[in-house]
């Protein structure tokens, strides 16, 4: 008996989804051409945020509310593809703030983090330190074994060591981290050697 009154209203639901799909997909057609030209400024966004080859950002994101760390997430690896490291990075230390155990948030951080460090001609030393502990961060904490792995490979491509597999991390940071005050140049895929 129970399990009909579900069925019911699950079948209703869905009939009502349906219904409201149809009448989404029917109201265009019968909108005439004069309409759809008058109500043009509600799809074109060019006059709201930038307009870059077809993706709209807004720069004002953060200010727009309390986002959550998803939709910073997502903010972050937008402004990674378009270029803009140093948004990136701030997005995603705000995203990895609020939530610190998430791994896509912390994998993407580490691939912005990386990619500045990369870019620079005289590479920073504190930005190395800082790149190489959250790729430690995601190698350990890691949920999924791929994404451990992804730790890994950034590490052996940063500093060309790994930790062995019962190392302390404490260790492995003596071994591969640098002093900040510049006596040791940053070299990336070579483990460093103090001089």
């Amino acid at each position: 008996m129970r399990k009909s009154i579900v069925l019911d209203k699950i079948k209703a639901f869905s009939l009502a989804i349906s219904f409201a799909a149809m009448s989404v997909l029917i109201a265009p057609l019968s909108s005439s051409a004069k309409d759809s030209e008058e109500d043009s400024y509600i799809v074109d966004t060019s006059d709201i945020g930038k307009d870059t080859h077809g993706v709209v950002s807004s720069d004002q994101f953060l200010e727009l509310g309390v986002p959550t760390p998803n939709a910073l997430r997502i903010e972050g690896e937008q402004a990674m593809r378009m270029g803009k490291l140093d948004r990136a990075i701030m997005v995603l230390q705000r995203s990895i703030e609020l939530a610190p155990m998430d791994m896509d948030g912390r994998i993407l951080y580490g691939e912005a983090l990386e990619k500045k460090l990369i870019r620079q001609k005289e590479r920073d030393p504190k930005l190395y330190n800082y790149t190489l502990k959250q790729w430690l961060f995601v190698a350990k904490n890691a949920e999924f074994a791929d994404q451990g792995m992804q730790g890994f490979n950034h590490l052996y491509k940063l500093c060309g060591v790994v930790p062995k597999r019962w190392e302390k991390e404490k260790k492995y940071l003596e071994k591969v981290l640098i002093p900040e005050d510049g006596s040791v140049k940053v070299v990336i895929g070579k483990r460093p050697v103090a001089m």
